[in-house]
């Protein structure tokens, strides 16, 4: 679409105070206001790996080829969203999970098993799968007149086994604040497989502090152990931060089959909201780490209501059969959202 057709149409929305159209007019080059800038690292433990780099007005997002076009560190007017690990983003195949989990606003778990290591008819399973350490081959890169889109695509498949293809489209709208991420998985195999994906939603400091809260949508809040039944009764208020503090994780239980949001939001007002399908993500689970050395909230919509693994997910009869030639639609948006208004 052109910016003179979303004109008439009455599509462009507003940015810093101007309408888009007006913005647009303003700038010198059109680039200050929405980019997609492309870059290989040069340097480092993930040298050789490439960046897109989004500029979508407020928002200045990093993405990730080398990692299935997840999200790495995410900016809302100059303030980062994203937790963001020690480790950053090695090479694919470099390093084991532990060495490797650099955060980011999302990293996508499957496409055949999230949780612990696991093994099956499909083969071994790393934690939280392998698609983290699969390259996406971008498609598509267009500054449009209202929104910045991305799209690729991602194989997982072994020799005569699995093969599962997700296409994947980020769509950033200009002047809203807002990430839609839609995923199409498709089974371009013979026979039918069992797809299990999670979206690893990591939020960091300055939004996660002492205080913060997370509003949940869930009916009911369980504890995965022992150290998640310490702190359930705090669930939805992260604690003060300590030297040592055992990683909490909470399962919540949403109603079925409608639109759901969680929220979570600091003591400023900021916050972030994470919208998606319980159709198709029955579940989400929420994971904690309040430590002096890293603050981290974790909000988690999956396919399947248990973090136990894939054969915790079989035996429990949560794995879904996808048919040869057939696909599902999953997905988030990712909105920034204030509670106070801003000076």
């Amino acid at each position: 679409m052109s910016v003179a057709t979303a004109r008439k149409a009455g599509l462009m929305g507003e940015l810093y105070g101007r309408s888009i159209d007006e913005a647009l007019g303003r700038a010198g080059f059109s680039a200050q206001i929405a980019a997609v800038e492309a870059s290989v690292r040069s340097d480092g433990p993930d040298a050789g790996t490439r960046r897109l780099r989004v500029i979508a007005g407020d928002l200045d997002i990093e993405l990730l080829p080398d990692r299935g076009l997840d999200l790495g560190q995410v900016r809302h007017r100059g303030v980062p969203l994203a937790w963001m690990s020690p480790t950053g983003w090695p090479r694919p195949g470099t390093a084991g999970f532990g060495a490797a989990f650099g955060g980011g606003l999302v990293t996508t778990c499957g496409l055949l098993s999230f949780g612990p290591p696991s093994a099956d008819a499909e083969g071994e399973h790393p934690q939280h799968g392998r698609y983290s350490g699969l390259s996406a081959s971008v498609t598509r890169a267009e500054v449009q007149a209202d929104a910045v889109v991305i799209e690729a695509t991602v194989t997982e498949a072994t020799v005569l086994g699995a093969h599962l293809e997700l296409r994947r489209c980020l769509r950033v709208p200009l002047g809203e604040g807002r990430i839609e991420l839609r995923d199409e998985i498709v089974n371009r195999g013979s026979r039918p497989v069992e797809p299990m994906v999670l979206y690893h939603v990591n939020l960091g400091w300055p939004l996660v502090d002492a205080g913060t809260v997370l509003r949940s949508p869930a009916e009911r809040v369980v504890p995965r152990d022992a150290a998640a039944e310490a702190g359930i009764e705090g669930w939805a208020e992260f604690p003060a931060p300590v030297a040592d503090y055992p990683e909490q994780v909470f399962r919540h239980e949403l109603p079925s089959d409608r639109r759901v949001s969680a929220e979570v939001v600091a003591a400023s007002g900021l916050g972030i909201r994470i919208s998606f399908d319980t159709t198709a993500l029955p579940a989400m689970f929420q994971w904690r780490v309040a430590q002096d050395d890293g603050l981290v909230l974790g909000v988690e919509p999956a396919t399947a209501a248990t973090i136990h693994g894939r054969g915790a997910a079989r035996e429990a009869g949560l794995l879904r059969a996808l048919a040869p030639g057939s696909s599902w639609g999953l997905g988030l948006d990712i909105d920034v959202i204030r509670d106070r208004s801003e000076t």
